[in-house]
């Protein structure tokens, strides 16, 4: 039987057409006494009716059949009131119309005269408003705080304590708190600290959920420990879990042994990288600037620290500072503190302060300890390599190092990592044969020829400068070392090897810290060292464009025989170093002459301070130089003479002896 679906009492009304009536009323039995009346009938109000005796008993079809009547006339009633309604509205609608229409032919009426309005005030802003119509409030995220409580790791290895220093995107990648900033900044925007310490913040992140996945596996039910122990007897079953465990602990540890906590940054889409090596006091002065002002341009730095082993451990018997904890948000890093990692100095028995007179005094025993420390450190350098993550190797990286650092570089084999190496950078360091290199060949370059090589130096550097320096002191003393036609600088060694791209930087009156006299110029080239290293001979032709980068240097020489190797003065600085180039730039432009002359006169004072201690410690070298014996030293082999120079030659001899050995089989 069909039974019609019509609205509850409940819902809204809904239209029904004459159609949806007529079926309605076809489907309704003969039997039924009332009559559906028309759609266009006007409803009338239900006659009562006296109640009688039911004689009959009523079916369930019937008594649905009603109620479905009821239901409709309803519906009826609501669409008559509503149609009612509309018909009023647009009887209105119509008089409005009509009275509009009215109006506007007949005249307004003059308005009256009337006192002319106060200028309008703006209401003052509330307090917490943006200054401008345009200023907006960036959204605020959460990042781990450098105020959680650290553990060292029981055992912290080269790894462990490697300095990282991490541009912008990487802390916003990492959702760390920024504890670095760069010259002349309002506000901290990098991170700085060791791989140990960064791995720990990240733990930190994850930490709520590994506490919930710990608190579920201690809230087990009695049930499902009874079940987990009778599975632990079969052996099978043990044995496969205690293979699962040692495979999964061996691949922690393999990752805690590599920077793979560094694999987050693969799509930060960081400018590059560079493995940095510093001098032989650690990352601090020179090198700590050094290492910021990069990161600020954009890439990740990674820096060995020879001297954060632990004391009692036998690194730590060779080189040991005591380290500084992990510096907070709030912290003062100002970009002139002398050190911001140590709070000791340097002890161990690789630790040295060069002298002239000792060197002279004790030749042999000083060119091992350089050796030594050369040996140290190239090790260093293979093993963070050999750790990097794969798009770091992918992406290629940078090397660079200052003062003993820059030895390393300038002496480091990189052939067997072929197109990895994009450039190399070799600041405070001669490259030439002098105290540092024990021998002729050690001052040579150890690696590649075809990677583009930066050499800065100050000509007044007092342990590698041709002026006054260590090293012409120990080379002209009679039982002293080292080419008595001191340069002071790599032009020379790099034409003599045929380096296809080298650039030498000549900074005037620069010393061993170049940044006191030359911090702005240093930026400026190494940002375009970074970002053209392929044409970084090619200097002082890129600067041409920039009247202010092209009165920075100036050509001395230039060499395209075998290569393309550069050598430009940089006179010194008439601005002040201890102000960003946007501020002067700024000051220029407004004439403030004064001021920048004051700044000048407060970073002279400065630097001639510094340059009056250095002279009188050359003097000193100089006259304890004369009272040494002129004995020549002995030269004897160590254990660290088979370096990689000794290595190739063997190799060479090899590969003759094996191709005559070749040949003559082969005629045979």
């Amino acid at each position: 039987m069909y039974v019609p679906v019509l609205p509850s009492m409940g819902s809204p009304a809904s239209p029904v057409s004459p159609v949806q009536l007529g079926r309605i009323q076809a489907s309704l039995p003969a039997s039924l006494p009332a009559q559906l009346p028309s759609l266009d009938a006007s409803p009338k109000e239900p006659r009562p009716r006296e109640p009688r005796e039911v004689k009959e008993k009523v079916s369930p079809e019937h008594l649905e059949l009603m109620k479905a009547h009821r239901e409709l006339l309803q519906v009826l009633q609501t669409q008559a009131t509503s149609h009612e309604e509309l018909t009023r509205q647009h009887t209105e609608l119509l008089k409005a119309h009509q009275a509009l229409l009215a109006s506007a032919v007949s005249p307004a009426p003059a308005p009256a005269a009337r006192e002319a309005p106060a200028p309008l005030t703006p209401a003052p802003p509330p307090s917490n408003a943006p200054k401008g119509r345009h200023m907006r409030k960036a959204k605020s995220h959460y990042y781990v705080t450098n105020e959680v409580k650290l553990q060292l790791p029981s055992n912290p290895t080269l790894l462990d304590n490697t300095l990282l220093f991490l541009p912008e995107r990487a802390v916003r990648d990492y959702n760390l708190e920024p504890n670095l900033d760069d010259k002349g900044d309002s506000e901290k925007y990098m991170w700085f600290g060791r791989v140990w310490e960064l791995r720990a913040l990240v733990d930190q992140m994850y930490q709520e959920k590994a506490d919930a996945i710990r608190q579920r596996a201690e809230d087990l039910p009695e049930s499902r420990k009874r079940e987990l122990k009778l599975k632990m007897r079969d052996p099978a079953v043990r044995g496969k879990l205690k293979k699962l465990c040692a495979r999964w602990k061996g691949s922690a540890f393999r990752r805690r042994c590599s920077f793979a906590v560094l694999d987050r940054l693969k799509y930060s889409h960081l400018r590059g990288t560079l493995i940095y090596a510093h001098g032989s006091g650690g990352c601090s002065w020179d090198n700590f600037r050094i290492c910021r002002m990069i990161a600020g341009m954009g890439i990740l730095v990674i820096a060995p620290d020879g001297f954060a082993y632990p004391k009692e451990s036998a690194m730590g018997q060779m080189r040991h500072k005591a380290l500084a904890p992990l510096h907070l948000g709030s912290d003062d890093v100002d970009y002139w503190a002398n050190d911001l990692l140590y709070t000791s100095s340097a002890g161990g028995v690789f630790n040295y302060s060069t002298k002239a007179e000792s060197v002279l005094k004790e030749t042999q025993e000083y060119k091992d300890l350089y050796e030594k420390c050369y040996q140290l450190r190239r090790s260093e350098l293979h093993f963070t390599i050999a750790r990097l993550p794969a798009w770091v190797l992918s992406q290629g990286f940078f090397l660079g190092g200052t003062s003993e650092g820059a030895m390393t570089v300038a002496r480091f084999d990189d052939q067997r990592y072929g197109e990895m190496i994009i450039g190399r950078f070799i600041n405070s360091f001669s490259i030439e044969y002098c105290y540092f290199t024990p021998t002729p060949e050690a001052g040579l370059l150890g690696g590649q020829l075809d990677v583009p090589t930066l050499n800065i130096i100050g000509n007044k550097d007092q342990y590698f400068g041709a002026e006054d320096s260590i090293a012409k002191v120990v080379a002209e003393h009679g039982s002293g070392y080292g080419d008595k036609n001191l340069t002071g600088n790599g032009f020379n060694t790099m034409v003599r090897q045929g380096l296809e791209n080298g650039l030498v930087c000549v900074l005037e009156d620069g010393v061993h810290s170049p940044c006191n006299t030359h911090d702005n110029f240093l930026r400026q080239l190494f940002n375009t060292f970074f970002s053209r290293a392929g044409s970084i001979w090619e200097l002082h032709m890129i600067w041409e464009a920039d009247p202010l980068l092209k009165s920075l240097v100036q050509l001395v020489e230039a060499t395209d025989h075998r290569g393309k190797v550069t050598h430009l003065f940089v006179p010194k600085m008439v601005y002040p170093q201890r102000m960003t180039l946007r501020e002067i730039e700024t000051l220029r432009a407004l004439h403030a002459t004064d001021e920048l002359d004051a700044a000048m006169k407060k970073e002279q004072t400065i630097i001639e301070a510094e340059r009056g201690e250095i002279k009188e410690q050359l003097a000193r070298c100089r006259t304890e130089a004369e009272k040494s014996p002129r004995a020549k030293a002995s030269e004897t082999k160590n254990f660290y003479a088979g370096d990689k120079l000794d290595s190739r030659k063997k190799w060479e001899d090899w590969v003759r002896l094996h191709s005559s050995q070749t040949r003559a089989n082969s005629a045979q």
